[in-house]
């Protein structure tokens, strides 16, 4: 059976996801393939979540804050500069995510992912 985000591609809203646990990255995939979106990603690594905006431009985005070894603020500032937004799906503090400029603001989902509100939040963007 062809993979609906696959389907009719061009017509969906795109969904940037970041997360580097392959077992909750795959399980946002599905959640928000099933709803409509088309995902971009996962990406597990800034380097690779920078590449995917450069290639194809998101409608929205889904971040993870703590990589393997690395922050997402970088893929935060480089979405903000492009007016994309994005929702954080992290389970770090608020205090730890409020030095960060970029993130001040910004929803975090948390972990683990509440599925409902994390669609919700992004059917709010396309408004």
């Amino acid at each position: 059976m062809d993979d609906p985000a696959e389907i009719d591609g061009e017509d969906r809203r795109s969904v940037l996801v970041v997360e580097d646990e392959l077992l909750i990255a795959m399980e946002l995939k599905a959640a928000l393939n099933a709803e409509g979106f088309r995902v971009l990603g996962p990406a597990a690594s800034v380097a690779h979540a920078l590449d995917l905006v450069r290639e194809e431009r998101p409608h929205a985005a889904v971040l993870d804050f703590s990589l393997v070894g690395e922050k997402v603020t970088p893929v935060a500032l480089q979405l903000k500069a492009l007016g994309i937004p994005f929702v954080l799906a992290s389970a770090v503090h608020p205090a730890e995510l409020a030095v960060h400029p970029v993130l001040v603001g910004i929803v975090n989902i948390g972990k683990p992912t509440d599925l409902k509100r994390l669609v919700d939040a992004l059917k709010a963007f396309q408004t």
